[in-house]
């Protein structure tokens, strides 16, 4: 822990931590993963277009949101073998580097896996049973929190594990990571769990970021920390003494890394000189559901 609070003192104190030079950032363009579906315990090559104006540095591809390997980047197409180990609806995207610094992720896409869950014998054939009558079309309920019911002895990785939120597009937006979820929400009491077909029946949005005023934030491997605003807005708290004054003498615990590959999750408003330019209160207040 000091090292932690060693470490984050270090970044927002003196010129010297202030005059660091940072990446520009002119980031690559990633495309979304294809194909779109794939079958259990069979290679699939997993691909994406990527251009940027500088070399593409590297690749890795992400499948439920943890990462699975280099690429191998080649005429615009970084590509991948992988072998998913069991079924349902997984997430995937892209994540590059290129030798002018600049990185991005490729939008989140779902591919649907065709193969028994992980924990469940196949299915046996079921008896044909006559067809009922068509229900309506029921209208998705949005603003919600859902997830695969668990076979017992499910794994910590099984995709069952996933909660989504289902926004007010009607997409379905992944929580990248615990403490994301926990500065929205308390506990899990109000997850619902769904079937596959309902979970698969929502496109995948963006991924859900921070509440505003829950934390300040920063990425692993650039010197700044940022205060969080509407929408995944980050602005850059300039000095030591704006954090003490915004979040206590204790700033320096309340502030997260994000793994680079999140970095395009977000986008960057002002920067905060004065501790009167944000109020911590306001944002919480003013931002209690996600959408």
């Amino acid at each position: 822990m000091t090292h932690a609070i060693s470490r984050a003192a270090a970044v927002l104190s003196g010129a010297a931590a202030l005059a660091i030079a940072l990446p520009a950032f002119a980031k690559p363009t990633i495309g979304s993963v294809t194909p779109v579906t794939a079958s259990a315990g069979v290679a699939v090559t997993l691909s994406a277009s990527v251009q940027s104006a500088a070399p593409i540095q590297s690749c890795n591809l992400y499948v439920d949101l943890e990462d699975v390997g280099a690429m191998t980047v080649a005429g615009g197409v970084a590509s991948r073998s992988y072998i998913f180990p069991y079924g349902g609806s997984r997430i995937a995207f892209v994540f590059c580097r290129d030798t002018g610094g600049g990185i991005a992720a490729g939008p989140n896409t779902a591919i649907w896996v065709t193969g028994p869950l992980q924990n469940q014998p196949p299915l046996s054939q079921p008896t044909p049973e006559p067809e009922p009558e068509p229900a309506p079309e029921p209208v998705p309920a949005v603003r919600r929190l859902i997830k695969l019911a668990c076979a017992e002895g499910a794994a910590v990785d099984d995709p069952c594990r996933a909660v989504y939120y289902v926004g007010r597009d009607g997409k379905r937006h992944a929580f990248p990571n615990s403490r994301v979820f926990f500065t929205w929400y308390e506990n899990f009491d109000a997850v619902q769990e769904v079937t596959l077909t309902e979970l698969a029946s929502y496109m995948l949005g963006g991924n859900v970021t921070y509440r505003p005023g829950s934390r300040m934030v920063k990425f692993t491997t650039l010197n700044k920390v940022y205060a969080i605003e509407r929408d995944g807005t980050l602005r850059w708290v300039k000095t030591e003494d704006v954090a003490r004054a915004l979040y206590g003498d204790d700033w320096n615990t309340k502030i997260d890394d994000i793994a680079d590959v999140f970095y395009t999750d977000y986008t960057f408003g002002p920067d905060i000189d004065l501790a009167s330019e944000y109020n911590v209160t306001n944002q919480l207040d003013s931002n209690l559901t996600i959408d």
